[in-house]
């Protein structure tokens, strides 16, 4: 008995010790519920809080700020970078300088993974459709609203009002992010000289888009303000976009009255009528009002509003009368019809618009206009062959959209757009005639995606070479999304010689002796093993196997040792990382279409995308889909 007794007492206490220690477990994860102190902390301690800490911040990152649930929550791209670079080998950068093993490697990837990018669905944090945006017309748009709202056949209002075109203008973001944009009385000023340039062009110049826009006219029965009401209702309906307001008509009715009281006769008293809208902020801005008895929930986005959603992300333009009849008859949210007009969008040449302004700026394109390489060194490299360049990778992303291709074919492709002399200067025979045209590629012309394009190598080389660091810095920031931070003051320097050492044989030894540099190192382990892939490539984008006589060194190392060789091996490095590359693709058609940068809410829209592009082949319709599909698309909540 008595030693039944003592199994008895130990037996209680097990499970004393065990209730205490669950209890303690569940206070601890209450405490900490993504386990951060247990799994992550310790190690960032040990290997990363001295170069992305308090006392120094590398890239811009201070892991000491983001200990606690929101802010760790609040920094889930900085995460994922930080799993991403994990997982390449680019971080840490010297993992044997401090005993940094695999399976910290390994620990520290799965808490990014598990605890911070897996996405709870239940949590009500994640039905948050993003802040909303106060949304200016770029100056694209509004050259294209003005055109399609006055049925005008081609007409560049912006240049009329003197507003300045940006074409040249290299940034790393879109023009239509609502952070970058501002309206001042000078804009508003050139704004208006623009409308009145492009009234006069409509009652003065063009009898068929007047005849469409003023659908009644007065007669025996209609008197002249009735008439007025008819046009400029609609007028006003296509012009906010929006459902008409009886005040805002009341007062432009005014102005109409008033001016024939004064002796003008219907048209120009319509026209004055006209002239204030064009400058309204109903008309400058996409605006979508908020609804008071939503309070802070998330709610669906209007016809109305989906109608200028979709059109201004596809065409860079206001709805047609198809979307707005829908969007009147209450059926555009509809799933099937919704989707039938996605489609339908997509398939109209104005869908160009994608190309033209999304593609474009993401890829930047723009660089070409201020290529670095010269003719005097490079003889091949004409101004039409310039031209050609430009326009190659956008005949070949816009193919994507009309042809359904996979977007994956931007990292390597079978195809490509040329001309004649853009073809001679590949290799490519069969080619004839200055208009480009698709052209079948071979393994042995060492072209196929983006990586083989004339424009983007020529635009990230020098005056006289190629120019490894901006190449590897373009594929780095532009396809995955994961951009070095910015140099130091000294970047452009190359550090004095050392006249003890052997000077350097060429210059990949030159920039390697610039990289070993402290404080440039660790970039450069990042940066240059990508663009030393694509020496084959001289400073204008012609394929060349040796450099002054001797074999392309096209060598490339990356941080964690693997090496690859040329074009073909950085392809397939970028295979390795093609998740990153479509997470990357689809953040940034979230970021136009959104108009703002993505925040931690807007990852399990993003994810769905993912897996839905996955699923259907990487198709370019089904990532256009997903985007218009999305949350973050459909609805919005309160400011």
């Amino acid at each position: 008995m008595r030693a039944n007794s003592c199994i008895i007492a130990a037996f209680c206490a097990i499970i004393l010790m065990a209730a205490a220690c669950s209890a303690a477990a569940e206070k601890a994860a209450q405490d900490d519920p993504l386990l951060f102190k247990q799994d992550a902390w310790p190690l960032l301690q040990v290997h990363c809080v001295r170069c992305h800490g308090a006392k120094k911040q590398k890239m811009g990152v201070d892991f000491s700020t983001m200990t606690g649930l929101l802010s760790i929550l609040g920094h889930r791209d900085v995460w994922r970078r930080a799993r991403e670079a994990l997982e390449s080998g680019d971080m840490p950068p010297d993992p044997e300088e401090t005993s940094f093993t695999d399976a910290d490697r390994k620990r520290l990837m799965d808490w990014v993974r598990d605890r911070v990018e897996t996405i709870d669905r239940r949590s009500p944090i994640y039905l948050d459709p993003g802040p909303p945006v106060l949304r200016q017309l770029t100056r694209v748009e509004y050259n294209n609203t003005i055109v399609d709202l006055l049925r005008l056949d081609r007409f560049d209002a912006a240049s009329a009002g003197g507003i300045v075109d940006p074409s040249n203008f290299v940034s790393e973001h879109f023009a239509n992010l609502a952070a970058a944009q501002s309206l001042d009385q000078t804009l508003v000023e050139k704004y208006l000289a623009a409308g009145d340039a492009a009234l006069d062009v409509l009652f003065n110049r063009n009898a068929k888009a007047r005849s469409a826009l003023l659908s009644a006219h007065p007669d025996n029965q209609t008197s002249p303000h009735d008439a007025a009401r008819v046009v400029l209702t609609r007028f006003l309906r296509r012009a906010h976009r929006q459902q008409v307001d009886g005040d805002e008509l009341d007062e432009l009715l005014g102005i109409f009255d008033d001016a024939t009281r004064a002796g003008d006769g219907f048209e120009p008293a319509i026209r004055k009528a006209m002239r204030p809208v064009l400058v309204s902020a109903a008309f400058l801005y996409r605006i979508e009002e908020d609804r008071p008895d939503a309070g802070s929930d998330a709610y669906k986005v209007n016809d109305d509003e989906l109608a200028v959603r979709l059109s201004y992300f596809l065409w860079s333009s206001m709805p047609d009368d198809e979307l707005f009849a829908l969007a009147d008859a209450g059926r555009l949210s509809q799933p099937d019809v919704l989707d039938a007009q996605i489609k339908r969008i997509l398939a109209d040449p104005r869908a160009r618009a994608l190309t033209d302004n999304f593609a474009a700026s993401w890829l930047r394109l723009a660089m070409m206009n201020r290529a670095l390489p010269s003719q005097d060194v490079f003889p091949a490299l004409t101004r039409s062959l310039k031209d050609a360049m430009r326009q190659e990778p956008a005949l070949f992303f816009d193919n994507l959209r009309a042809e359904d291709r996979s977007i994956l074919d931007l990292l390597d492709a079978d195809y490509t757009f040329a001309n004649e002399e853009l073809a001679r200067f590949y290799g490519i025979p069969g080619v004839s005639g200055p208009k480009m045209q698709k052209v079948a590629l071979s393994p042995q012309f060492h072209r196929g995606g983006l990586l083989g394009m004339g424009c983007i190598l020529a635009m990230t080389s020098h005056t006289d070479r190629t120019k490894p660091t901006a190449r590897g810095k373009w594929i780095l920031d532009v396809l995955l999304g994961t951009p070095p931070p910015p140099p130091p003051a000294n970047a452009g320097n190359f550090a004095a010689p050392n006249n003890h050492a052997a000077p350097p044989k060429n210059f990949r030894e030159k920039l390697a002796l610039h990289a070993s540099d402290a404080s440039c190192a660790a970039c450069h382990k990042r940066i240059d093993p990508l663009g030393f892939a694509l020496e084959n490539y001289d400073g204008a984008g012609a394929w060349r196997d040796s450099d002054a006589g001797k074999p392309v060194d096209n060598v490339g190392r990356l941080p964690r040792g693997k090496e690859f060789q040329g074009v073909e091996g950085l392809k397939q490095v970028l295979h390795e990382r093609q998740e990153q590359f479509i997470r990357n693709v689809v953040t940034q058609m979230m970021t136009y279409a959104l108009g703002r940068q993505l925040q931690y809410t807007d990852d399990l829209a993003v994810a769905d995308i993912v897996d839905a592009l996955k699923r259907d082949d990487y198709r370019f319709s089904t990532l256009i889909r997903g985007v218009v599909m999305s949350r973050p698309f459909l609805y919005r909540r309160n400011g």
